[in-house]
């Protein structure tokens, strides 16, 4: 059982370490009347308002961050729990319409 336990969590490091240097496929949004249309300006507004509450360190320690579009018209980040045990990661939703944060939190 041990063994097990010890292998299972040698995989689960292993799999850590190659997400972190494999890089994501730029999403944009299609709509004329949103200000926000590409993942990269998505990023840029919620570093900006994490880095304020939560600090930089923390946030970008939870590199890659999960980004998704949610009916094409809110952006979705989450970032990536790197620890063995418990914690959290910051999640946060920003409008594409006009950029505002329309939900953010930061689990523990």
């Amino acid at each position: 059982m041990r063994k097990l336990l010890v292998l299972v969590c040698f995989l689960v490091l292993s799999c850590n370490q190659v997400a972190k240097t494999t890089s994501v496929i730029e999403k944009n949004i299609i709509c004329e009347d949103c200000l926000v249309t590409k993942e990269e300006t998505a990023v840029g507004i919620a570093e900006s308002v994490l880095f304020e509450s939560y600090g930089k360190d923390k946030i970008e320690g939870e590199r890659p961050y999960r980004v998704t579009i949610e009916k094409d018209s809110i952006w979705h980040l989450e970032g990536t729990f790197w620890s063995v045990g418990f914690g959290g990661v910051f999640d946060i939703s920003i409008s594409a319409k006009d950029g505002k944060v329309v939900e953010m939190f930061h689990g523990k």
